[in-house]
């Protein structure tokens, strides 16, 4: 072969080389056509809807009884008997403890005698004062008529006084009072409950003295207790009586469980400058005890049914709020006023329409007009 011949060759296999190169883009593995595809950006999306949204302040406090009573004597004596112990249960008006009556019921007597001496006495003394009257109105006569002296005259009419049995009276008043009170004295040897609940604290032991200067027992009922929370001034103006509560009690393995706002003070605590709360709680289990920690949730600024998205949707751009709305398979940009912010929703108070459907995810890969797949969504 000539060395011009071998060059045409050369040639021509060069060029159906750079033929098969070229056509390679468009033909799979086995050489069959294959058309290529328009660039897109996968996003997931979620539908525009109405939400309630609410921030949400968290508060601590200790749980409290809702009643809890001290027990005091209303007399000093010595302790004869103890009817419970911490944790026993009690019903109002059940006997806690006694005390000795043989001090007592002596001065019962002593006071009885007293009384009855006094009224022996105004008994007497009446007897005297209606006999003296009865002499000064002769002695009266007798010196109208001249039989009397004025000196006879006026003895009679000062024995006639009832200054006396005014004295006597007195003394029987007071005497009765001591007695009644020895009396009461002896019914106060029974000291009872004056609530139902539970004996929390008893302080005393038989034998040794109960005064009425320190707590010798203390009922609590803890069917119902409360939290009382501290709130600062952004809050108190959005909390109301009846306003119910998320209460988390992290000793406790109960669930959902929620309080009901019973007070709101209308003036702050002058030594922490907050605003005292109280908050009550069923009990009915009795598994929360006074002293447990809490933590209570409260609702703020709520937006009741209002337009929202997902925070991440809404992007900023040249300090304007933007999201992105999925049209026909194409990102379409939307400029937003926004409102209430939660951190997970964001309220849109205008530039978008319930049910449309807005991009949570690739939102920062798009731009106006441009294809979007939908990859995950509603």
């Amino acid at each position: 072969m000539s060395k011009k011949l071998s060059l045409i060759v050369v040639i021509l296999l060069l060029s159906i080389g750079v033929l098969v190169g070229c056509g390679s883009d468009n033909k799979d593995t086995e050489g069959n056509s294959v058309k290529k595809e328009e660039n897109y950006t996968p996003v997931n999306v979620e539908d525009v809807k109405k939400k309630t949204l609410f921030n949400v302040s968290t508060f601590s406090g200790k749980i409290k009884a809702d009643k809890e009573v001290m027990i005091l004597p209303k007399i000093v004596g010595k302790v004869e008997s103890i009817k419970g112990e911490v944790g026993d249960k009690v019903n109002k008006g059940d006997i806690l403890f006694t005390l000795e009556k043989d001090d007592i019921q002596k001065k019962v007597k002593q006071a009885k005698v007293a009384y009855e001496g006094a009224k022996a006495n105004f008994e007497l003394t009446k007897e005297k004062i209606d006999n003296a009257q009865k002499n000064f109105q002769r002695t009266k006569e007798l010196y109208e008529q001249g039989a009397a002296t004025k000196a006879q005259y006026e003895q009679a009419k000062i024995a006639a006084s009832n200054n006396s049995l005014e004295a006597a009276k007195t003394q029987v008043e007071q005497a009765k009072v001591t007695y009644q009170q020895a009396l009461d004295a002896i019914d106060n040897t029974n000291i009872s409950s004056p609530i139902s609940g539970v004996i929390s604290m008893v302080n005393i032991e038989e034998g040794e003295f109960a005064t009425n200067t320190q707590p010798s027992m203390t009922i609590v009922n803890a069917n119902k207790v409360y939290v009382e929370i501290n709130v600062t001034e952004d809050i108190i103006n959005e909390i109301y009586k009846g306003m119910e509560v998320n209460i988390d009690i992290p000793s406790v393995p109960l669930k959902d469980v929620t309080g009901k706002i019973n007070t709101v003070s209308p003036s702050v605590n002058q030594r922490i400058q907050l605003y005292p709360v109280k908050i009550y709680v069923d009990n009915e289990n009795g598994k929360i005890k006074p002293g447990m920690f809490s933590k209570v949730d409260i609702k703020t600024n709520v937006r009741e049914d209002v337009i929202s998205v997902k925070s991440e949707a809404v992007v900023k751009d040249e300090g304007e709020d933007i999201i992105y709305i999925v049209e026909e398979n194409r990102a379409v940009r939307r400029k937003v006023k926004t409102g209430l912010d939660t951190g997970e929703y964001i309220e849109i108070v205008e530039g978008v329409n319930e049910g449309e459907k807005v991009i949570v995810k690739g939102q920062n890969y798009t731009d106006e007009g441009e294809k979007v797949k939908i990859i995950r969504g509603e």
